[in-house]
């Protein structure tokens, strides 16, 4: 598949999730730049930015793309996601998805949600978590893959976001 038809894919299923949030909007066009990571697609009105990130099978022989990104559904919540997409079908594909909370000198995991799935080439998902005003939150997430006894696994942090 070509680069330009791996990046509309991604996003549209983005597109979907977006529209699929309580209280977060469709993402609205404004640009794309090139990270050392992968694309960055900022979404300013709703403060969040997607990396996505992409790998060669020189870096990863299993994992293709791998994300997570944290949003404000300003209703005392944030919604946490993360993605996992191998190259093609994997007997075991996974995303550990950890909501992670600024004290002041390091980020400390709050909670976590793990998806997973077998004989597969994508997974994903999302939750919405309470999150108290004042705090800066992010998402990380661990990603793995495993075919034939290969492992691969892979790793991702989203930006930081102030809920109020």
């Amino acid at each position: 598949m070509k680069k330009s038809s791996r990046i509309l894919v991604s996003l549209l299923f983005l597109l979907a999730f977006a529209v699929c949030l309580p209280g977060v909007a469709a993402a609205e066009e404004i640009g794309s730049s090139v990270t050392a990571e992968g694309t960055v697609h900022p979404d300013l009105q709703n403060g969040i930015e997607v990396n996505m990130q992409e790998g060669s099978g020189k870096e990863s022989p299993l994992i293709k793309q791998w994300n997570c990104t944290i949003a404000d559904n300003s209703d005392g919540t944030v919604a946490i996601y993360g993605e996992t997409m191998a190259y093609g079908t994997v007997d075991y594909l996974d995303v550990e998805v950890f909501l992670q909370r600024w004290n002041g000198s390091s980020w400390v995991d709050v909670t976590s949600r793990a998806y997973s799935d077998s004989s597969c080439v994508y997974v994903r998902g999302s939750a919405s978590i309470k999150a108290a005003g004042g705090y800066s939150y992010r998402c990380r997430a661990v990603h793995h893959a495993e075919k034939a006894g290969a492992n691969s696994a892979k790793a991702s942090v989203s930006k930081a976001l102030l809920v109020q």
